[in-house]
């Protein structure tokens, strides 16, 4: 529901110039009260996480009727592409994949313990985490990006029935069959992708969507197809239940 741009912010004193991406929801939305209201929820959510390895929000507001997010600019690319990449399984080995996956664990951690000003917990839930959402940097940090359809406690905005809000492949049974999710759901994400990384290849390869959510909402999970270190194959099993 957005378009993401390359901006120069500049002015002050000494000439100060930095690179920011600007997050705008599309124009075809703006006057859509309803996506104007998750857009800013999103605004409202990410301008509060504060963490090394979460995207930081430096800005928003709002520019000739459009509603903007400015976010720190990073110079990298998502998981999704490096693991895609022709030299992949050397450049980027177990290790470090995994090493990746426990930074990723580590934002996400922080936003579900994050508290109000009150200290009342936000319970939030991410709902969409995929490696697609995990950047990288070039300078090997790591980003966990786009909250736009995370679960507050308090949300303004409630999924549709029959509308399905994350991918498929990474998404748990509680959120395919509509209950009430919490943090775990991340976990599990997380855990499809440990299962990916451990076995060399997507999850769901060759099925369908509708084969997916059937599979998952039973619980029909496949093991982990090929060797791989013992304890890392009972800890993917464990968070893929």
């Amino acid at each position: 529901m957005s378009e993401v741009y390359l901006a120069l912010a500049q002015g002050g004193l000494g000439g100060f110039q930095k690179l920011v991406a600007i997050k705008l929801l599309r124009r075809d939305l703006a006057k859509d009260e309803e996506f104007r209201r998750m857009f800013l929820e999103e605004a409202r959510l990410t301008a509060r996480l504060n963490h090394s390895n979460v995207v930081q929000t430096n800005d928003v507001g709002e520019d000739q009727g459009r509603y903007y997010i400015a976010m720190e600019y990073l110079e990298g690319q998502t998981f999704e592409r490096v693991r895609r990449s022709r030299n992949a399984s050397k450049l980027f080995p177990l290790n470090m994949q995994i090493q990746m996956l426990v930074h990723a664990l580590s934002g996400l951690h922080y936003a579900h313990e994050l508290t109000d000003y009150d200290n009342t917990p936000l319970s939030i839930v991410h709902r969409d985490v995929t490696p697609s959402n995990i950047f990288i940097t070039y300078d090997g940090q790591v980003k966990l990006v786009d909250f736009g359809i995370a679960k507050v406690f308090d949300s303004l905005n409630h999924t549709r029935v029959g509308v399905l809000k994350g991918k498929a492949r990474y998404m748990p049974p509680e959120q395919i069959t509509g209950v009430a999710i919490d943090r775990r759901a991340d976990i599990f994400s997380v855990g499809v992708m440990l299962w990916e990384i451990l076995s060399g290849a997507p999850i769901w390869a060759g099925r369908n969507e509708t084969e997916i959510l059937r599979r998952v909402s039973t619980g029909d999970l496949p093991p982990v197809t090929r060797d791989a270190p013992p304890v890392l194959v009972r800890i993917c099993a464990r968070q893929c239940r």
